[in-house]
């Protein structure tokens, strides 16, 4: 993790050893891991740092399974309390597996679930030495939490601050990230020629300190961004720079969500059929991983779009497809009026048309 240094006991395990220990650790059901933690090593500090980082990898891949093995090994750590390290290691894990399964909630669309694990990663990070960077870390995914609530003000004007907390604390990878949520909440605010020179920006510094994760997202957004534009040369060399790096970072999120993005380029420029077909490619990729929100946000566009289409009892379908996983979610609270008239449109066998482009519209940006 950015900046940590851990104190060991004993001499370290071998590298090549933890790499044999963490893939027994995750091949090993949930239930069977504690009687076999000695044989694990599962209380070795050098053990649960690669854990840590693995999980912090499979966000992009498998959040959910990201999540099921955060709260797994954060609940081994914290009950009976078990010894780790010489100094804060045991703190600083439990913060570390509680901001990881938040984070995982947070890509799930879990967020009061979110909530409570941030709460208590900020409880873990507050006895440990590093506690300045780890609560800047913790402040960022609070901070995304709010930007997919829409509170845009809050976002903008905090923003600047987590940036300055990063570059001191020598993270410069995390202060561009920061910089990331402000170029999304300039693109929710429909300031779209700022987020274009935003994400254009951040792309050349990902290039220069060497992020490619962040690098291929910056794509995907102006992927997205000159699609809204109506901008289709643009969004498909966007694309084009950012479908690679991800691929071989096997970032499936990212990925689906480029897809989405190529979706609304198709959308855009009047190719119904194609867009649908593309919407539903992107839906397939968000629910072989678990991402059930924005399986159910896409039922919302693409019952838009079947009604264009003149495809009244399709579109119907796909709506009530959506509405059981937004209420179950609670994704759109500040939409709550909009979901109430299209509930009682359907229960007159009927699409309320605006209530339903009120309610897709909200997530058509909140995705990077």
């Amino acid at each position: 993790m950015p900046g940590r240094v851990l104190h060991f006991p004993k001499p370290l395990i071998s590298r090549s050893e933890i790499g044999d220990l963490v893939a027994r650790v995750l091949a090993t059901p949930r239930d069977e891991r504690a009687a076999r933690s000695s044989e694990l090593k599962l209380e070795e500090p050098e053990v649960l740092l690669a854990l840590c980082m693995r999980l912090r990898d499979l966000l992009d891949r498998a959040p959910a399974i990201a999540r099921d093995d955060s709260d797994y090994l954060y609940r081994f750590l914290r009950t009976p309390e078990r010894p780790i390290g010489l100094f804060d290691e045991r703190e600083y894990f439990l913060g570390e597996l509680a901001l990881l399964a938040g984070t995982a909630c947070r890509q799930l669309s879990r967020r009061e679930e979110a909530r409570l694990w941030f709460d208590r990663a900020e409880a873990g990070f507050r006895h440990t030495l590093n506690a300045v960077a780890d609560l800047a870390r913790l402040a960022y995914q609070r901070l995304a939490l709010r930007m997919e609530e829409r509170h845009i003000d809050a976002v903008l004007e905090l923003v600047p601050s987590l940036v300055q907390s990063f570059d001191k604390c020598g993270l410069p990878q995390e202060a561009l990230k920061a910089r990331f949520l402000e170029a999304l909440a300039w693109m929710e605010s429909e300031r779209l020629t700022e987020a274009v020179d935003a994400f254009r920006e951040i792309a050349r510094e990902a290039e220069r300190i060497g992020s490619e994760k962040l690098l291929a997202s910056a794509y995907g957004n102006l992927a997205h961004l000159h699609g809204m534009l109506g901008d289709p040369t643009h969004a498909m060399e966007s694309s084009r720079l950012a479908i690679p790096i991800l691929h071989r970072l096997g970032d499936r999120v990212a990925l689906a969500k480029v897809q989405w993005g190529l979706a609304t380029l198709l959308r855009e420029t009047g190719q119904l059929v194609p867009a649908i077909e593309a919407y539903r490619t992107a839906q397939r990729e968000f629910d072989d991983i678990g991402m059930r929100a924005d399986v159910a946000a896409l039922h919302l566009v693409i019952a838009d779009l079947l009604l264009e289409l003149q495809e009244d009892a399709a579109a119907m379908q796909s709506v009530l497809k959506a509405l059981p996983v937004l209420q179950e979610l609670n994704m759109v609270p500040e939409g709550m009026a909009a979901l109430q008239l299209l509930r009682e449109s359907l229960r007159d066998q009927r699409i309320d048309r605006a209530a339903l482009r009120e309610l897709h519209g909200y997530f058509e940006e909140i995705r990077g």
